[in-house]
């Protein structure tokens, strides 16, 4: 009888003490560390401040960059782009420039061929040899080859400069968007009571969240 009876005893301490410890204590996956209830409801939050940036206005970038090319880059501060932005414009306008003139000096000389040319104006040097050159029908072809190029070129241009004003945009609209290459996992544990009639902690579910910052 005293041995059913310490046995009975012992099963009831058992019981309770394992009631208890389900109430305040959580063991992680590895059985080696004791985290509180406290500490799990405590490190649901966020102890990362956000950074507070200075308002930023992408409609603002886009006016700066298509006054001035580059000036809504340097709004957005990517400096580096300002010297592709004009490296564009000055690469494209001096050939579209090129042809131009190409063009005129054919067409000059296409004139003075054909007896057409306006009154008031000389041919230069360069001008004279192309009408010495060349007949009438080749003079003819180079001037169009040389316009439709021209046209070309001109067009080319004003396509990036209306690239140059679309990626100013973009960039004021992704200005205060975290694109870095900083990413971070963070694994903290967490208790959720299952949905029973009576509050069981002992029958509470325990798990691991997984929170990845990019």
């Amino acid at each position: 009888m005293p041995r059913r009876f310490l046995l009975l005893f012992g099963i009831l301490m058992l019981l309770a003490f394992q009631k208890t410890e389900a109430q305040n204590v959580v063991f992680d996956t590895l059985g080696s560390t004791q985290i509180t209830a406290d500490t799990i409801v405590k490190s649901s939050k966020s102890t990362k401040k956000t950074k507070e940036k200075k308002p930023h206005s992408p409609k603002t970038a886009t006016i700066m960059s298509a006054c001035l090319p580059g000036l809504g880059q340097v709004y957005n501060g990517k400096w580096w782009k300002v010297p592709i932005v004009y490296a564009g414009l000055g690469g494209l306008g001096y050939v579209a420039y090129s042809n131009y003139h190409e063009y005129k000096s054919y067409l000059h000389a296409y004139e003075f061929k054909t007896g057409n040319l306006p009154e008031g104006v000389t041919l230069n040097q360069h001008e004279t040899e192309l009408a010495q050159r060349y007949a009438e029908s080749q003079l003819q072809t180079y001037k169009e080859s040389y316009r439709r190029d021209f046209e070309l070129f001109t067009i080319i241009t004003l396509a990036w400069y209306g690239l140059n004003i679309v990626d100013a945009c973009v960039d004021g609209h992704l200005y205060n968007y975290d694109i870095s290459d900083d990413l971070s996992l963070s694994i903290d544990p967490y208790l959720r009571p299952t949905e029973t009639p009576m509050p069981m902690p002992q029958y509470a579910q325990v798990g691991l969240s997984f929170k990845l910052n990019f």
